[in-house]
């Protein structure tokens, strides 16, 4: 196979991406007769023919029996399409007709990817160009706060510029269904919805004079209290729905592929006034390994961006400095950002037919680490 460089087939999730591949069906044309005595009811694609015929190598026509002894040993010596991307050339030349078992070029008979005709005529491969798939998730993020504001017994407008937040975080979790299709041979859009669980934890720092200000700014006779620092932590818990559309765009060179996930997400969370917006990017690239009739194996790293900021409001109880053993109501309302928006990825794929694939992949370094799995179902 020519070591060009040529446009391959990507899946993404909202927070990243993975990669699909076909398995390769080795075409021997000395075999055809070989084919139909002894496997003609094997399903063609991911080598399972070739491994039929090498099952049945004492009764092959000597034209056969040559054949495959050399693929074995060209697959041996120098592991020939060993590794492929999507779209792939098989064993043709660019331009080399893509033919059928009977001998007659192959028709895309699906709608989508726009073109698909042209680069099946041009000798590619092309996957089925819809999928459905399942994506549960998990992350753990540290969080920046600022532009604090408080209020005792009312709305919090009172803002407050001194006060540590000591290292806020969030835990979610996540469900999603997602939607794709192969626009483009290099060019896969889809859409998810879903439904996001967490707690966050925002452990709190405040000087007494900021807490009571009113009974603390005067210059003599401010009680005690005002000098102390009072502390707690706000954990609320939530929920909501999410939804996000993106494009994941690739290309590849002979085994090595890189790809361009590009996702817009909005989530509606049930103690937040407003949504939240969320742009994510996941640059990686990977190498693809076909495994015969266990199917593909598709391997990367990169990394992913991630930026959102939302405006939390919500309350918490402090001991009364003035009346011992009773509660202070403090609400607060504040901007919250991911302290990191970069961190590094690593995962795979395994396309194990034409139509089921498994994603698992793994976030860490930064601020934020995720495990994010799927079952795909491709038609």
């Amino acid at each position: 196979m020519k070591k060009i460089w040529i446009l391959c087939c990507a899946l993404a999730i909202v927070l990243t991406a993975s990669v699909g591949v076909l398995a390769r069906e080795i075409t021997i044309d000395a075999c055809y007769e070989d084919v139909t005595t002894f496997c003609s009811d094997v399903e063609p694609g991911e080598s399972r023919r070739y491994y039929c015929l090498k099952d049945n190598m004492d009764a092959l026509t000597p034209n056969c029996r040559t054949a495959i002894q050399g693929a074995s040993e060209q697959m041996e010596e120098d592991a020939i399409d060993l590794f492929v991307v999507v779209p792939h050339l098989e064993d043709r030349e660019i331009g080399e007709a893509n033919l059928d078992d009977d001998g007659n070029p192959v028709v895309w008979d699906h709608p989508l990817p726009f073109f698909g005709q042209d680069v099946i005529d041009l000798g590619f491969e092309l996957p089925l160009p819809f999928g459905i798939s399942v994506i549960p998730a998990a992350f753990e993020q540290d969080l920046t706060l600022s532009d604090l504001r408080i209020g005792l017994g009312g709305e919090a407008n009172t803002p407050i510029d001194a006060l540590n937040f000591d290292n806020p975080s969030v835990k979610n979790t996540a469900l999603q269904l997602k939607f794709d299709a192969w626009l483009f041979p290099f060019m896969n859009v889809f859409a998810t919805v879903g439904q996001v669980d967490g707690r966050a934890t925002v452990p709190l720092s405040l000087a007494g004079a900021d807490l009571l200000p009113d009974r603390c700014d005067r210059p003599v006779g401010a009680p005690a209290f005002c000098d102390r620092v009072f502390s707690a932590t706000a954990k609320p818990d939530y929920e909501g729905t999410n939804w996000s559309i993106g494009t994941t765009l690739a290309m590849g060179w002979d085994r090595f592929f890189a790809v361009l996930p590009l996702v817009y997400a909005v989530s509606d969370i049930d103690i937040l006034d407003t949504d939240v917006d969320a742009i994510n990017i996941s640059p990686r690239i990977g190498i693809n390994a076909e495994m015969g009739r266990y199917g593909d194996i598709a391997l990367f790293l990169g990394g992913t961006y991630l930026k959102a900021e939302i405006e939390v409001a919500g309350s918490i109880s402090f001991d009364d400095p003035t009346s011992p053993g009773e509660q202070l109501n403090l609400s607060y309302r504040l901007i919250e950002e991911n302290k990191d928006p970069w961190n590094a990825v690593v995962g795979g794929n395994w396309q194990i037919t034409p139509r089921w694939g498994i994603l698992l992949e793994a976030g860490f370094g930064g601020s934020r680490d995720d495990v994010i799995a799927g079952v795909t179902y491709r038609f």
